[in-house]
């Protein structure tokens, strides 16, 4: 996830501490929640690609910063 924020962390603990497990991968040009983020992890890391994606919903995408900046891994 590259939210201009230096926090580095690995993608499926970070699925995981949103309480959220991999299922079908979909691409989707813009998130609107946590299950469009797991969607489109599922879809690009299966594929070994990289994305960026713009997230619309504004505390969704709080919540999800929150979450990886205090995650005991992150760097």
């Amino acid at each position: 996830v590259n939210a201009c924020v230096d926090v580095v962390l690995s993608g499926v603990k970070l699925l995981q501490a949103l309480g959220l497990s991999p299922g079908n991968g979909k691409d989707h040009s813009e998130l609107h929640s946590r299950n469009d983020l797991e969607e489109a992890f599922v879809h690009f890391m299966g594929k070994g690609a990289a994305a960026e994606r713009f997230f619309s919903d504004k505390e969704t995408f709080h919540d999800i910063a929150q979450v990886a900046s205090e995650f005991p891994e992150a760097q």
